[in-house]
């Protein structure tokens, strides 16, 4: 017997994840550091941002992608903040 994947129920899948604002999923952590999810899939898979697996899903912490984020060298997390807004055209 095939089994088929339960229905999505309205609502279901759409918009970013976040548990209590401190655990994020892809689509939240794209959107806190201004890349987009495949550029987040992609330094989280090589190693170039802290991740972690829940339930087979890679999932962010807000504390720790913040203090990755401050610790590296050069521009400040608001300048940052501020040239990818500028490049989405904001």
């Amino acid at each position: 017997m095939i089994r088929k994947p339960p229905k999505r129920l309205a609502g279901w899948g759409r918009g970013r994840r976040s548990l209590a604002g401190q655990l994020m999923d892809v689509r939240a952590c794209s959107e806190l550091i201004g890349g987009t999810e495949d550029q987040i899939r992609s330094r989280a898979a090589h190693g170039l941002l802290p991740y972690r697996k829940w339930a087979g899903r890679v999932v962010f912490l807000r504390p720790e992608i913040m203090e990755f984020l401050e610790a590296l060298p050069g521009v400040s997390l608001a300048d940052a903040r501020a040239n990818a807004a500028a490049r989405r055209g904001e």
